[in-house]
């Protein structure tokens, strides 16, 4: 791919409070002294960055979002089904989908892989109508991004995520669930159920190691109900993907996922809140040409 190759960049000025946009005025200075060719907007709103990536497919841009996995994976459902590739600037506060790739997040060594042109074909899943690249969770980790957002949302960030989970690690208690896998029904009583495309969330909790977006199928990670001190124990397994050894883990793959709850439960899809239960999960496999570090493979990251 050459420096001729037209790139629009889609920036999300609010990700990380604010903090990318500073990364795009970085990146925009490397542009300009490499000489690459590009134009750019800044959107107003999600609906926004949706219409300019679709846009943008239209005329087969190599289309750049810089932002975190809520904008990201916006623009990734835009361009599904399209010619159009896509290149990621991580610029949020968790940057969990870029981390399966191993895509830095200094915004210049992130370019460098798009200008390399190296792509593979990316799986979307679908939930509710709405396209997601990383991951849906119910349960816990919902709760906790609901919390981050109403009560530490001055504070905002990891540190207010950490807050939040902390807060709810106290208070929440595991819900009754019922859980389709394709055709098979589980009847379970857990603390979360994640739907997983790929293998991160929770800014670097491992919670899918085995998941692979390019594999065509969907993981589905479930906590079972356990004492909250052995909750507890378990839980930092998880920044290294051990958890899913633990006798309380259940893992299962499918195509087709169905979440119901006895009571409806939050939902968060790749880290912004999404409505409540019940769910319904498919997979759209290789449907995003996504620019990738040549010669990586989802296990360099996922299974180290």
């Amino acid at each position: 791919m050459s420096k001729e190759k037209k790139y629009f960049f889609i920036v999300n000025p609010t990700a990380n409070n604010g903090q990318a946009l500073a990364v795009w005025q970085q990146l925009q200075s490397f542009l300009d002294a490499e000489q690459i060719g590009y134009s750019f907007a800044v959107s107003k709103s999600i609906t926004d960055v949706e219409e300019l990536a679709r846009a943008a497919a239209q005329k087969e841009f190599v289309v750049v979002g810089v932002g975190g996995d809520g904008t990201l994976s916006r623009i990734a459902g835009a361009l599904a089904g399209t010619r159009a590739t896509l290149g990621l600037i991580p610029a949020g506060t968790g940057n969990d989908f870029a981390r399966t790739y191993q895509i830095p997040a200094d915004p210049q060594a992130a370019m460098q892989i798009i200008l390399a042109g190296h792509t593979v074909n990316l799986d979307l899943g679908i939930v509710n109508g709405r396209y997601f690249y990383n991951a849906v969770g119910s349960g816990l980790d919902a709760a906790v991004v609901a919390d981050a957002n109403l009560t530490f949302k001055k504070i905002g960030g990891s540190f207010g995520y950490l807050l939040a989970l902390l807060r709810q690690l106290i208070f929440y208690r595991p819900q009754r669930i019922k859980i389709t896998v394709n055709d098979e029904v589980h009847i379970v009583k857990a603390w979360l159920v994640t739907v997983a495309n790929a293998c991160y969330f929770g800014s670097g909790m491992k919670i899918a190691p085995l998941a692979d977006p390019e594999d065509g199928l969907l993981d589905v990670i479930v906590v079972l109900d356990v004492h909250r001190l052995n909750f507890l124990r378990l839980f930092p397994r998880v920044y290294r993907g051990q958890h899913i050894f633990h006798p309380a883990v259940r893992v299962w793959r499918g195509t087709k996922i169905a979440v119901e709850a006895e009571s409806p439960l939050a939902v968060q899809v790749d880290g912004d809140l999404f409505g409540q239960t019940p769910l319904s999960v498919t997979m759209k496999a290789a449907v995003v040409q996504l620019l990738v570090p040549p010669q990586h493979k989802t296990t360099d990251s996922c299974e180290e």
